[in-house]
């Protein structure tokens, strides 16, 4: 079953798309548009606005990125852990509280938390915030930017 998600008929859609053996280019114009995308994953019937998943989108094979924004006074729809995937959370812009396992972490722009597969999170906004997700299988970076390096 594909549970993959794509921009909804409704969605505004990417700028300046190219897919060239070796990168893959997109525009998503302003942080601030964010809201002006959707995406749905049909076969789980679920949408979602205000949220950009990258992976199909872009032909990611190591990472999920998902790019975000909430208004003041909202909050995650519900609470969730994951399986094998540890997430990087990246605030950009504005205030709120991503909360793990029951301990609530207050965030801002240019605060990082990293989240292990087990961690039960949720998210909510003081502020309008944006903020990156990124999803990583936990362990599998066997090499970093030195080590995996080919200088040409």
């Amino acid at each position: 079953m594909d549970l993959s998600f794509k921009l909804s008929d409704n969605s505004k859609k990417l700028e300046n798309f190219v897919k060239d053996t070796n990168a893959t280019f997109a525009n998503i114009g302003s942080f601030s548009d964010i809201g002006s995308y959707e995406m749905e994953c049909k076969n789980a019937k679920l949408s979602c606005s205000s949220k950009l998943f990258l992976k199909d989108l872009l032909g990611l094979t190591g990472c999920e990125i998902s790019v975000n924004k909430m208004t003041a006074g909202s909050k995650a729809p519900f609470a969730h852990k994951h399986k094998e995937n540890e997430e990087l959370w990246i605030v950009l812009k504005g205030t709120g509280s991503i909360g793990v396992d029951g301990k609530e972490y207050p965030v801002k722009e240019g605060s990082f938390l990293k989240i292990a597969p087990a961690g039960v999170r949720t998210i909510s906004a003081t502020t309008d915030l944006e903020f990156l997700c990124i999803q990583t299988k936990a362990g599998s970076l066997t090499e970093s930017t030195l080590t995996d390096a080919e200088i040409k």
